[in-house]
């Protein structure tokens, strides 16, 4: 642990947690009275110079891009600066409540319950694009959902490996696989594209974005349980999904269009930005919504609905 006294006004308290580029710790911001989240490269002695230099690149894109986006789904970056031995460290703050994976182990959710999820996470995700960036690590365990009054909020996370649009490419995008010893991102979620070393843009995002919305829905991952990476990448470059209304049946059949179409292999057949796809998802539910109101505004169907339920009240 670092040393508990940082920048003359953060007391460090426990480990929160630690990736392949940073680890974080609670601390408490002595001046301002609150709690916060600091993370700090990793820095290990025997690392091999070239990999030092990739967390170090990755650690100030991840400073850059969290400093000029404001989005109440993104964890705020509050501040940034160097240990007295020269280690990297940024502020930010500190999110209490459970990861959506967490979430998820319970169950697939309700249709409403998800979709209010997917418009937070996607409300910020379109944020992150817009500000011509892209996180290439969207996943269940990086977007913590709080509870607030009631209410579900959803927050993204780890911006480790997010990329802006405009840095030049490096050779590969797998470079930190035998450089750092980590997948560039998380072989559950990677877009064909990336499996493919091509140059990303925002449907990559939206590819796991996608995946998410599958899991909230059905409960399961599409694609997970490969044997290996290499039989993950297959499944990910050859494997047609199944409608997810194939897996329950209580899912709207006119969802598995929206779902599957944020899962096409080739890019171009996928949706541009996560405001279509959420705007077509919208549309299904309010077509949903007026198919039952027309239903129940029918005479006949009124009529039998009720002799259902007083027959049942006879029992």
């Amino acid at each position: 642990m670092p040393d508990n006294l940082l920048g003359g006004r953060y007391l460090v308290t426990e480990l929160l947690g630690e990736g392949g580029i940073g680890v974080v710790y609670k601390a408490e911001d002595t001046k301002a009275h609150t709690e916060v989240a600091i993370k700090f490269m990793i820095q290990e002695p025997a690392t091999e110079v070239k990999t030092q230099q990739i967390r170090q690149r990755y650690f100030a894109r991840e400073i850059a891009i969290l400093s000029k986006i404001r989005h109440p789904g993104i964890v705020a970056l509050y501040d940034s600066g160097f240990t007295e031995i020269g280690l990297p460290y940024f502020v930010m703050e500190y999110v209490v409540g459970r990861t959506l994976l967490d979430i998820l182990k319970e169950g697939p959710l309700i249709l409403g319950r998800a979709f209010n999820l997917l418009k937070q996470i996607g409300s910020a995700l379109n944020c992150i694009h817009q500000h011509n960036a892209i996180h290439r690590d969207l996943k269940p365990e990086n977007i913590m959902i709080v509870t607030k009054e009631g209410r579900e909020e959803a927050k993204l996370l780890d911006f480790g490996i997010a990329k802006i649009l405009e840095d030049t490419p490096s050779a590969s995008v797998f470079m930190p696989i035998t450089q750092v010893g980590h997948i560039l991102g998380t072989v559950d979620y990677l877009s064909p594209e990336q499996w493919q070393d091509k140059p990303l843009d925002p449907r990559a995002d939206i590819y796991a974005f996608g995946l998410i919305a599958y899991e909230m829905l059905t409960g399961e991952h599409p694609f997970r349980g490969g044997l290996s990476i290499g039989d993950t990448m297959m499944r990910h470059l050859e494997e047609e999904p199944q409608p997810p209304s194939s897996l329950d049946k209580e899912i709207p059949i006119l969802l598995d269009e929206v779902i599957l179409k944020s899962l096409a292999k080739d890019r171009n057949n996928r949706y541009s930005t996560v405001i279509d796809f959420l705007t077509d998802f919208e549309e299904v539910l309010a077509e949903i919504y007026r198919r039952s109101m027309s239903y129940l505004s029918n005479p006949a169907t009124e009529t039998l609905m009720y002799e259902i339920v007083d027959f049942d009240d006879e029992e």
